[in-house]
């Protein structure tokens, strides 16, 4: 983490940057800028999203006017798509699951492919068709799929004959994927068969697909471009990189090196600040209450949180297991999933596991999230009276959505549910949203109920004196958390996709690039301080800049989410620039890395000199890794894919999901361990305590991560874009790509890494955490030495030379 570092004194009249962003007086002006800065960004990206939004309308033949696909029918086809779970097996636009094709890509390429056979049958019923024929074919396909014939004044699309027989074609192209095993396209290659088969839907669906792949052909009005700037690549079609894609990435990269230049400059002006980041205590990785009471007793209300991390434990063994199944299907199955056809006598879709894979995700680092939070609060402040029991209810309802969600998407994308049922109590079909809308609305209660926990505890702090303490950052970052959650609710099924995915990204990288980080920083910097390695007023500066520089970045970086989801020019320019400048945050974490990593044998020194008596040190190793996977999980791999020019060959590619693994796990999941730990540490008698196994876990874990990474992800990545570079996306994601030789090789190096993150890793974290329910400490009704946090015991001199460093500055 960034901090200030010990040096010499600063007089009044030498003011600098670093001294001015430390001072808290002007902590309300950095404030403000960042969120005007913010305001007018997001304000910016709603106006464009829903002002730039492609037409989506009737489509009529410009010969006669006949209706070729009404938009009622565009409508049920994106219902389907949804209801089905193809978001999670396929993609629209990118987005989406990339075991299955992406969708709009294979419609735009064979709405030319058949167009080309449309005009060389034409020709074919005078003379044979030569290759002068086929050339000449070819540029009038491109030129008529290029062409924009939405009519404005009367609301409706017109197409050509060619453009309508590609629609029929494409309608007996899904017809047999869903229906016919032997197509080389099969669902699931055949293993699950009619999981669409009503005639009525697939004809809608494929009016779905057309119309999401003539938005990616059609020139955008006024412009040389598509409305989905040229993507996907296919250069068949046509579809080639803009000069813009090209400009912005340069900007970019121009952004990123005088960006790194002004954080190491003050960075350097930082250092000769007082203060110590590590502020030399005679303790270093415990706490007061391990050193004073041992074995004795715990806080009142902390041990009714141990159920979330018992919950949290069975729900990443369940993420993991779907993660497994998910994976086998690219091989035409494995021992996994033959396992599971044996217990349950049927296969479950691929739309079920990876649903399962990532909304799961989510949903136990919450909760595990949840747990330690609970447990912070009696350190904090006074247990408020009904704490117990309002825990207990948010434990409850937290139950109740985790069962209903994982039921719920098995019963929607089967089929058992109607298309009403399946909406509210089965899946919504949205990519890491899949829960039904009830559940999704009873996860926000829940949530809400939480910050509700949170804030009764952290009132006091909430002060003019105290309102950038530590305590109060922790209800910040779980309100903000939530705050952004709410987005989802925007979503509506007959929404333009354009506009209803913005909305997703809105809940989805507001979740993972923006809350997630400020929430991560907060936890940190409290168990920092709990853990004596920083003091009060060294972690509020160091919360409070990380917080800013990720909300300045991330906020209106999420429009790197949007280069290609039929968005205007502008979206390319903010999201290139700003989430590149998402990595300067990242980078301050690496410069105190090595002074972090040294603490570890401060602790055991003390150990040996009788200072103290416990060492943390599985939760120290996990919170270092958070930062290693920030850096290297969310900072290398996520500005490797964001930069224009690289997404959009990358996008809907695996590469996609090798950063998602290495910054979901690398980052939230490992956060969310740490705290589990720091927890349990406390809650379980020391008997029970095995840091030989935590220590198993971790490496277990990180090595595991880092084995599926490289033997799979990454190479198959690279591979996939190699394809896409050379014949398009389309190509890249065939079942002819995805199941060959090369990916099936990969996909089966994977279970090297997989096994030790399974085996070596969660069972066992699974068996530790949840053999201890009878072995934990008791709980005191009454703590003689009062509830107050050790904020508020730091020694005066700490205080006094803070308060002289901000007159000073």
């Amino acid at each position: 983490m960034m901090s200030p570092h010990s040096g010499g004194l600063v007089t009044k009249s030498h003011k600098t940057f670093g001294q001015m962003l430390l001072v808290k007086k002007y902590w309300w002006l950095h404030a403000a800028i960042v969120t005007g800065i913010s305001v007018i960004g997001l304000v910016a990206l709603g106006v464009w999203t829903y002002t730039s939004a492609p037409p989506l309308t009737n489509y009529v033949l410009s010969s006669t006017g006949e209706t070729v696909i009404p938009e009622w029918q565009i409508q049920r086809g994106k219902q389907v798509f949804h209801l089905k779970g193809l978001m999670t097996y396929g993609s629209f636009w990118g987005d989406g699951g990339e075991r299955g094709p992406d969708y709009t890509a294979e419609a735009l390429h064979h709405t030319y492919v058949s167009m080309t056979k449309f005009y060389e049958n034409e020709i074919a019923k005078d003379r044979p068709v030569t290759q002068a024929d086929r050339d000449m074919i070819s540029v009038r396909v491109r030129r008529e799929i290029r062409e924009n014939g939405y009519d404005e004044a009367a609301n409706l699309i017109r197409i050509n004959p060619a453009q309508a027989f590609a629609y029929q074609e494409l309608i007996t192209h899904y017809t047999r994927t869903f229906t016919d095993p032997t197509y080389e396209e099969a669902f699931m290659k055949g293993r699950i068969q009619n999981h669409i088969s009503d005639p009525e839907d697939l004809k809608a669906l494929a009016g779905y697909f057309f119309w999401g792949g003539w938005v990616s052909g059609a020139n955008r009005p006024g412009f040389d471009y598509t409305y989905t700037h040229n993507w996907p690549p296919d250069p068949l079609v046509g579809n080639t990189p803009t000069f813009e894609t090209y400009l912005w990435s340069f900007i970019s990269i121009f952004v990123l090196f005088c960006g790194t230049m002004l954080v190491l400059y003050v960075y350097g002006e930082m250092k000769t600040l007082p203060g110590e980041p590590f502020n030399g205590r005679d303790w270093s990785l415990t706490t007061v209450d391990l050193e004073n009471k041992g074995d004795a007793y715990v806080r009142p209300t902390q041990r009714a949180t141990y159920k979330f991390f018992a919950f949290a434990v069975i729900l990443f063994l369940v993420q993991v297991l779907a993660g497994i199944l998910s994976a086998e299907d690219f091989v035409g199955g494995g021992p996994g999933s033959a396992l599971a056809t044996t217990v349950l006598g049927f296969t479950i879709p691929f739309t079920v596991t990876r649903g399962w894979h990532t909304i799961v995700q989510i949903y136990w680092f919450f909760m595990a999230w949840v747990g330690y939070t609970l447990f912070f609060l009696p350190r904090i402040s006074k247990v408020p009276n009904g704490q117990r029991f309002l825990i207990n209810l948010l434990f409850t309802l937290c139950l109740i959505v985790g069962a209903g969600a994982l039921f719920g998407i098995y019963l929607g994308h089967t089929g058992y549910f109607s298309d009403d049922m399946a909406y509210w109590f089965g899946s919504q079909g949205w990519e890491f949203l899949e829960l039904g809308r009830f559940w999704h609305i009873l996860m926000l209660a829940s949530f809400c109920l939480w910050v509700f926990i949170i804030f009764r505890a952290v009132k006091p702090w909430i002060t003019s004196q105290n309102l950038w303490s530590v305590p109060a950052w922790l209800f910040y970052g779980s309100g903000i958390m939530v705050l952004f959650l709410f987005f989802g609710m925007f979503m509506t099924p007959s929404q333009n996709f354009a506009i209803a995915d913005y909305w997703r990204w809105m809940n989805i990288h507001m979740w993972v690039e923006v809350t997630f980080e400020v929430f991560t920083t907060c936890i940190v910097g409290y168990m920092l301080v709990q853990m004596g390695l920083v003091n009060r007023a060294m972690a509020e500066r160091v919360i409070f800049l990380a917080v800013m520089m990720f909300l300045v970045t991330a906020l209106i970086g999420i429009s790197h989410n949007f280069y290609w989801i039929a968005k205007p020019t502008g979206i390319i320019a903010l999201g290139s620039v700003f989430s590149t400048m998402q990595v300067l945050p990242l980078l301050l974490i690496t410069l105190d890395a090595w002074k972090m990593r040294t603490e570890r044998v401060k602790a055991y020194e003390n150990i040996a000199e009788g200072k103290q008596r416990f060492v943390m040190d599985g939760v120290w190793t996990f919170i270092l890794a958070v930062n290693f996977w920030n850096i290297f999980g969310a900072g290398v791999f996520g500005s490797l894919i964001n930069l224009p020019i690289v997404n959009y060959y990358e996008h809907g590619t695996y590469l996609t999901g090798n950063h998602a693994h290495a910054a979901m796990f690398g980052v939230k999941g490992n956060i969310a361990i740490a705290g589990m730990l720091f927890a349990c540490q406390h809650l379980f008698q020391r008997s029970a305590w095995n840091e030989k196994l935590i220590k198993g876990v971790f490496w277990s874990l990180q090595s595991g991560l880092v084995l599926m990474m490289m033997l799979d992800l990454f190479p198959v990545g690279l591979y996939q874009v190699a394809t896409v570079f050379k014949q398009g996306l389309w190509a890249a994601r065939a079942q002819a790509h995805v199941t060959d030789n090369v990916w099936i090789t990969l996909t089966w190096m994977r279970t090297v890494g997989g096994a030790i993150f399974l085996f070596g890793g969660v069972l066992p974290l699974a068996y530790f955490i949840l053999s201890r329910a009878g072995r934990m400490v008791r709980e005191a009704t009454v703590v003689e030495e009062g509830e107050w946090t050790i904020y508020d015991k730091e020694k005066a001199k700490e205080r006094e030379a803070w308060a002289a460093g901000d007159e000073a500055f």
